[in-house]
């Protein structure tokens, strides 16, 4: 009895036996000797197959779902095979290619189970026709597109702890759901938090970076971006989302983390970026149309961290789109999205323009002040805050035009306010500015810092507010901001490198109309954080022909500040110069009192064409301007194990990069290191050349206010000048009112000399504000201030002296009432010096005299009580200023000179 005999017999068995209303007969024994063998009569087919072809799907069809496939009949086919395959080259073997085979058919139909790995791409199909001794394949072979179903989202679901792993050779992390919608958005989070003393260990394979991975195995047709809600607290870590893709690459997204700020990001699909280290690399293409895993990778991990994830989803980028700010519309956002901030504005708004007007209450010549004199005043500054609530569309920069017409202050201001509460400005001087639009391209590389609270990186990505005001004003003037425009900066600036001459410039940054031009000149390091440049035009050293400097900054307790200035040289130099000096405020805790001497570290770097790194470093800039020759032969090679312990030598190769760095860290008493991440440290860089010095030389560039025998420091006697031009390349305009003026003057006091300085001033006007930037000696000592004054009118003088301590800006005022209309000396001690802006109760010491910002002069006169008499332009004459260290700091007195 053949086999397949005895298992029906067997199952009739059991069917009979699973059926209770019938009687179970017993069990019968049976005698397999007694029963006779069972014969086949087989019937094979044999012959030359004859041809056939395909039916369906049809050859090129586009279709939905792909289940069914048909063929003709073969003459002389006992089976037929299936093959299908996203390669019309049917290979079987490879994991990116999609095989599917079927043997055995015995009918010209045959229906898949399983679903294809990729849509929205070409298969193949073909039929094999089989007997005994031959095979033949089908005519023909069809291709076929299966297409994709259009979805809007694909959710990511979170999911248990137990879904996601832990990778192996990475640190450890702890890895929890939470349920207590954190986000607002009916999810759960998923959580992954991790301690230095997991990822800190000491093992350089696994210390400083996580991964937490979890199979997705979803197809994401017609999306083409992600979404998340995201919240990351603790110490720096760089947070970068990683999937695999169908055919095993690996895509990451570095993502912009906002610390201790609930996010919501969206990235691109098309700006991840392929891993191609230690990992599958096939097609090299993002199939991002169908993920196998996603995951959470943090690298750079230097302590504690938390980060909460929810609500991730696959999505279609333009159902977001009103989200993304690529050129600003300043109607879009209604007026209840417009915030005035310290002054009432008065503002116009139209699509690409926004206008802000604001008022003074007093009259200087083209002001009528009866009719404005009801207005509020502005107070030094004032913003209009949009509450925008929206990302930037990608860029890295912003293009904007601006204009200003009005009184004379300090400057316009573009503020960012992101979303982790770090608020950043850029300045616009009004000397820069006119009444005809300009247009800028500003990096966001060139914001300064306005206040940070949080991790201190400009990364403009999801921004709460963007603020359009002005600084420095107590005048009246409009601003008007235009076509506002999120741009790349590449677009505008090509890349290109500074073309050496035969006189040896690299850089005097005198042909920079804005500061924001420097950044596509100048590459910048970003490991510092407070990486910042500048045109200075304050703290220039040299005759009047020199007019504007670089201001490079850094912060203390980190890794150095790096600028470097892509160069294109000939080779024909044997040394560097350049002009520096150091403006760092030192840290005023008391446990650094003991550090007399505070300044940057600075290296200076060559990079050569054959990639050749040299340096040279100077262990303390000076804080006064000095030039610095460094022959070649004083560089040392920075990456000798690049080049077997020795490389080119500098004068044998072409320079591609010119550089500078930055650093300084806070130590106290014993030597131990105290972290204090302290800003407010410039560099001031001019000058800077190749030539042909052979060896070192450093030479001071500036009168520096020191000393002198008797106990005082002259700080001004204007006998310096020859004229009223060489007067005003060391007196600035603070305000630049249009009845702002000084001069060289020959009417000095007995004791003065043979010039004075003559300073205009108006009636009832705001006071005007001339500056002088002061270099003032190390060993600087006082308690007290003179000064030679002599007016026309009973006019109002403003001593000020602006110190930045500890990065704060304080202004200390010494007040003159009634100047005499005879030469007279007024001593004032530092204890009559009164806080005019900065922490109430801040006291004027002479410590702080070394950290001067700079020393300003105001001066005003309400005019005679006449109801109609004639306002006039006013002077002021100033001379012998002097820093006393002979005085009381109570002493407040007068002398009459003559």
């Amino acid at each position: 009895m053949k086999r397949s005999g005895l298992i029906l017999f067997a199952l009739a068995l059991g069917l009979a036996a699973c059926n209770n209303t019938q009687t179970v007969e017993p069990r019968k024994e049976i005698d397999f000797s007694t029963l006779e063998s069972n014969t086949f009569n087989t019937t094979t087919v044999t012959g030359e197959i004859g041809s056939f072809n395909l039916v369906s799907p049809s050859n090129g069809s586009i279709l939905e779902t792909v289940r069914y496939f048909e063929w003709q009949e073969a003459e002389n086919a006992e089976t037929y095979s299936l093959e299908i395959c996203s390669s019309n080259a049917f290979i079987s073997d490879i994991d990116t290619i999609d095989y599917y085979r079927q043997d055995n058919i015995t009918t010209t139909s045959f229906s898949i189970n399983s679903s294809l790995m990729y849509q929205n791409t070409y298969y193949y199909w073909r039929v094999i026709a089989k007997n005994s001794d031959h095979e033949a394949i089908s005519s023909s072979v069809f291709s076929f597109y299966p297409k994709a179903p259009e979805v809007e989202e694909v959710l990511f679901d979170t999911g248990d702890a137990d879904d996601w792993v832990l990778h192996s050779i990475g640190s450890y992390a702890d890895i929890s759901i939470d349920s207590s919608n954190f986000f607002g958005n009916d999810e759960e989070s998923l959580v992954v938090q991790f301690k230095k003393e997991d990822t800190q260990r000491g093992i350089p394979e696994s210390d400083g970076w996580v991964i937490v991975t979890k199979t997705i195995e979803r197809n994401l047709y017609g999306t083409d971006s992600f979404f998340f809600n995201m919240y990351y607290a603790g110490h720096d870590a760089r947070v970068v989302i990683r999937m695999v893709d169908r055919d095993n690459e690996y895509w990451y997204i570095p993502i912009q983390v906002s610390n201790n700020a609930k996010q919501r990001v969206i990235v691109k699909f098309a700006d991840f970026v392929q891993r191609t280290k230690d990992v599958p690399v096939n097609n090299e293409k993002f199939d991002y149309e169908r993920i196998k895993y996603f995951e959470v990778v943090f690298e750079e991990v230097n302590g504690d961290g938390v980060l909460l994830l929810s609500g991730a989803k696959a999505i279609k980028f333009d159902n977001y789109k009103d989200l993304f700010i690529n050129k600003l519309n300043f109607t879009k956002y209604g007026e209840g999205a417009y915030v005035n901030e310290n002054y009432q504005f008065e503002k116009e708004v139209s699509e690409n323009e926004l206008t802000i007007k604001y008022y003074g209450n007093s009259n200087g010549k083209d002001y009528d002040y009866e009719s404005e004199k009801d207005k509020p005043k502005i107070s030094d500054y004032g913003f209009v805050k949009i509450n925008v609530n929206n990302y930037f569309d990608g860029g890295d920069a912003i293009k904007i035009k601006v204009k200003y017409t009005g009184k004379i202050g300090t400057s316009l201001v573009i503020r960012i306010y992101e979303e982790d509460t770090d608020r950043w400005s850029y300045e616009i001087p009004y000397r820069d500015l006119s009444d005809s639009y300009k247009e800028l391209i500003i990096p966001y590389r060139a914001f300064g810092k306005s206040y940070i609270q949080a991790d201190g990186k400009r990364q403009f990505y999801y921004i709460f507010n963007l603020q359009f005001g002005v600084r420095g004003q107590s005048g009246t003037g409009t601003a008007s901001f235009k076509d506002f425009e999120i741009v790349n900066l590449s677009d505008y600036y090509p890349s290109t490198k500074r073309v050496i001459l035969d006189d040896g410039l690299i850089e005097d940054f005198e042909n920079y109309e804005f500061s924001c031009n420097i950044y596509p000149t100048w590459e910048i390091s970003d490991v510092n954080k407070d990486e910042y440049m500048q045109i200075n035009v304050d703290n220039v050293p040299g005759d009047e022909t020199n007019t504007k400097c670089g201001q490079f900054d850094y912060k203390a307790d980190m890794k150095p500040a790096k600028y470097m200035i892509p160069v294109s040289d000939k080779g024909h130099f044997s040394s560097i110069s350049m002009w520096l000096k150091d403006k760092s405020v030192k840290d005023r805790n008391t446990r650094y009192s003991y550090i007399t001497e505070f300044g940057a570290e600075a290296v200076i770097y060559i990079e050569l064409a054959t990639k050749e790194i040299y340096k040279y470093q100077i262990e303390m800039l000076s804080s006064y301007w000095n030039e610095y020759v460094i022959p070649f032969s004083a560089f040392k090679l920075d990456n000798p194990d690049d080049f077997n312990g020795s490389g080119h030598p500098i004068s044998d190769a072409g320079i591609s990069k010119v550089g500078i760095a930055f650093q300084y860290y806070y130590y106290d008493s014993m030597g131990r290191a105290v972290p204090t991440y302290a800003n407010s440290n410039p560099v001031l860089i001019d000058n800077v050349y190749l030539g042909h010095g052979t060896e070192f030389s450093m030479t001071e560039k500036e009168n520096v206010i020191r000393m002198r025998e008797d106990n005082t420091a002259l700080i001004e006697d204007f006998e310096a000048y020859a004229n009223t031009t060489a007067m005003a390349k060391v007196w600035k305009d603070g305000y630049h009112y249009d009845y702002q003026k000084m001069e060289l003057s020959d009417n000095v006091s007995s004791e003065g000399g043979t010039h004075s300085g003559s300073f205009t001033l108006f009636d009832k006007a705001d006071s005007p504000s001339y500056v002088i930037y002061p270099t003032m000696a190390k060993d600087l000592a006082a308690s007290g201030i003179r000064f030679s004054l002599r007016s026309d009118v009973a006019a109002t003088f403003y001593f000020n002296i602006i110190v930045n301590i500890s990065g704060n800006e304080v202004k200390f005022r010494a007040t003159v009432n009634s100047v005499s209309s005879s030469w007279t000396e007024y001593t004032i001690g530092f204890a009559n010096f009164t806080v005019a802006s900065g922490p109430a109760g801040t006291i004027l010491k002479d410590e702080y005299l070394q950290d001067i910002k700079f020393i300003s002069l105001g001066m005003t006169y309400k005019g005679s009580s006449e109801p109609n008499a004639e306002l006039k332009e006013r002077q002021i004459l100033v001379d012998n200023i002097i820093f006393d260290n002979n005085l009381t700091g109570e002493e407040n007195t007068k002398r009459v000179i003559g």
